[in-house]
């Protein structure tokens, strides 16, 4: 994996526990779902971040095996489909 994940998904950590405190401090629920959605934007990027980097893997590099090749390239766009 990438250290570029890590740095983004640690960023995401550090928000995580921002908005945990701003909820003990009863700060404004705008202000709160304002850093969710930041948050969740992050993940979604180092989602399609995996996603292209697996889909591109299989494309540059197939395996051998027709069937296991389909498989992978199926199980790749079910993830970019269903991750919302």
């Amino acid at each position: 994996m990438n250290s570029n994940y890590i740095t983004r998904l640690k960023r995401s950590e550090g928000q995580l526990r921002g908005i945990q405190k701003m909820i003990e401090e009863d700060r404004e629920c705008s202000d709160i779902l304002t850093q969710l959605l930041a948050v969740r934007s992050s993940v979604d990027r180092v989602i399609e971040m995996v996603i292209t980097e697996n889909l591109t893997d299989c494309l540059e590099n197939p395996s051998d095996d027709p069937k296991k090749q389909r498989e992978r390239i199926e199980k790749a766009i079910h993830f970019l489909v269903n991750r919302k």
